[in-house]
């Protein structure tokens, strides 16, 4: 990846959002939303925010949404 892909995570503010937005998401599918709002692709948000990575892996899986309540 090259700076210009990753200019919206240069500052310290937008990896601050970023890694509370990753902390407080309820489930993988967010997370997934979050990072793609950041242009990231899944294998570049585990290179760069291994950390993170481990934080989101640890989520529930995203709710099926095709299935019908219980």
């Amino acid at each position: 990846m090259n700076e210009q892909d990753s200019e919206s995570l240069d500052s310290f503010r937008e990896s601050s959002a970023l890694e509370l937005a990753i902390k407080t998401a309820e489930d993988k599918g967010e997370v997934l939303r979050i990072i793609k709002g950041y242009f990231l692709s899944e294998e570049d948000f585990t290179n760069r925010f291994p950390v993170l990575a481990k934080v989101a892996q640890g989520l529930p899986d995203a709710p099926d949404e095709a299935a019908p309540p219980v």
